[in-house]
């Protein structure tokens, strides 16, 4: 008999029938031997998808300089500055320090105000998924709030805490917190309650339940919140400091308004799209995929 591989014949009494037990192997299979967990045809279209991808908006950004240049030529620069003049201006702020400085003053409110929002929409948020009174007690005030133009919200904001950073501050994440409310209290709404059901009769406490079965499941909808609410503190931010503020981004749009500097103003513009682009494709893209590698839209 072999050392390696033996047969295995068992006989039931009922039918009166064999049946042979397949094959066991006496010793693993090596490293090399071990099939690769991603196939090299699925890597080869990613790869594909990827350069598409990449290609496609380098493409559709040509198409938009070219389009940018060419309606610079029909209406005067002094309404349409070009493409041209619109980098020289930019690099004239960049020299100067106008750029980095006011993207800083800029990002840390934008942040602040962001932080909260979101500390305060998940927590709403989930509380109204996941509690009925507390469904029936907020859902028409967080209605409410979402109605209400950002700019009441500016001025209610200036006017209790005064034209300070703290005020500043307060209306972003005011303005941007409704929105990331709807969106997890959608969110936890829409969990799988036969998993959880399923918890408990294994009799997981309630911290697993939570971590393990809820979490993952209100995951994506933080995220797609987060990125959602993110694009709305943006706005805002260049609106709080147009109104009430003396440096940062938005106050230099505003500035370069009132001189009627129409290179600058589609400079500033050119800067803030450009950081914009850089934060969704360089940050929360790539966060959102290792966050969900484990869903197979992602991994494709």
């Amino acid at each position: 008999m072999d050392g390696q591989k033996r047969d295995v014949k068992t006989e039931t009494r009922e039918s009166g029938t064999a049946t042979v037990a397949p094959r066991v192997e006496s010793h693993p299979r090596t490293k090399e031997e071990r099939p690769s967990r991603t196939p090299p045809r699925r890597v080869g279209r990613r790869r594909a998808r990827m350069l598409s991808q990449l290609v496609t908006r380098v493409v559709s950004i040509a198409v938009f300089v070219a389009a940018w240049q060419v309606t610079s030529m029909l209406i005067p620069p002094r309404y349409v500055p070009g493409p041209a003049t619109t980098f020289a201006k930019l690099i004239e702020f960049a020299g100067s320090g106008a750029l980095l400085g006011n993207l800083a003053t800029t990002m840390i409110r934008l942040l602040g105000g962001f932080a909260v929002a979101l500390l305060v929409g998940v927590a709403v948020g989930s509380a109204m998924g996941l509690y009925r009174r507390a469904e029936g007690a907020l859902d028409l005030w967080v209605m409410v709030c979402l109605t209400i133009p950002s700019l009441v919200y500016i001025i209610i904001a200036f006017l209790w805490l005064g034209l300070t950073e703290l005020g500043a501050i307060a209306a972003i994440a005011w303005t941007t917190f409704p929105a990331i409310t709807v969106n997890v209290w959608s969110g936890v709404k829409a969990i799988d309650q036969g998993l959880i059901d399923m918890a408990r009769v294994f009799r997981a406490s309630r911290a697993v339940r939570g971590f393990a079965v809820i979490l993952p499941q209100i995951l994506p909808y933080v995220m797609g919140a987060s990125r959602y609410g993110f694009g709305i503190a943006w706005k805002v931010t260049v609106f709080v400091e147009l109104m009430g503020r003396s440096d940062g981004v938005g106050y230099q749009l505003n500035y370069s308004f009132q001189i009627f500097d129409m290179p600058g103003v589609f400079a500033w513009t050119l800067f803030f799209v450009a950081i914009m682009i850089t934060i969704e494709l360089g940050i929360l893209k790539p966060l959102e995929r290792h966050l969900f590698r484990w869903r197979p839209e992602l991994r494709a």
